[in-house]
């Protein structure tokens, strides 16, 4: 009887209610007596799972790797094809600027100073794909002015198309700029897609050879 009413006394300190006598007898007994001692061990550990419970806790990492690391990538193998792509434009729009240079028209009449504008132009357009393939951050820089000239150039095109003032072969010149500003905007949106400070070209990133994709998830 007496282990009976300590047992009551810890089953209650358990539960969180009063215990019915002083807690210094309690731990003394529980200490001194072999039987209390594991029968309050074993239901502190009762005690413990059923507050605890056993619910399965599902695991969540495949679902992460599948929402953050494989977008991640797939931004990547993108962005990388938009850089050679703009890089192959870069090449066209410079093998343009220097037939201007050497005083190719190519499909238009125009004066020595008219050509060698054009080759300028030309030649700042390929050095600005070039530059947005090689560190794809200077993308959203080059977005205005491109945008801006880009969209000029096909206005007047058009409306001098529909004048008989230039010829098709003349506007064909023109493509290689319309594709490297679609290509630019493409890029930026690529590297926006990025996590903040990842994968620049700046700080490394994927061309440092690594082949990580630290940081992502």
């Amino acid at each position: 009887m007496r282990c009976d009413r300590f047992q009551e006394a810890a089953s209650a300190r358990l539960d969180g209610e009063p215990i019915g006598m002083a807690a210094s007898s309690l731990d003394h007994h529980l200490a001194t007596c072999p039987e209390c001692g594991a029968w309050f061990a074993e239901a502190t550990r009762l005690t413990r799972m059923s507050r605890l419970g056993m619910a399965e806790v599902p695991d969540l990492a495949d679902l992460i790797t599948a929402n953050v690391v494989l977008p991640a990538r797939k931004v990547l193998r993108r962005r990388l094809l938009l850089r050679v792509a703009l890089f192959v434009v870069g090449l066209v729009q410079l093998w343009i600027a220097l037939a201007s240079l050497t005083g190719d028209s190519m499909g238009m009449a125009m004066s020595e100073h008219a050509t060698h504008e054009a080759a300028a132009w030309n030649l700042a357009l390929a050095a600005a794909f070039v530059a947005a393939a090689s560190s794809p951050r200077r993308a959203a820089g080059l977005t205005p002015l491109l945008g801006t000239f880009i969209v000029a150039l096909v206005a007047l095109s058009v409306h001098d198309y529909a004048a008989g003032a230039v010829s098709g072969a003349r506007l064909s010149t023109h493509l290689a700029a319309v594709a490297g500003l679609f290509l630019v905007l493409g890029l930026d949106r690529a590297e926006r897609a990025l996590p903040p400070g990842r994968f620049s070209a700046a700080r490394g990133g994927e061309e440092s050879g690594s082949g990580s994709l630290r940081g992502v998830a």
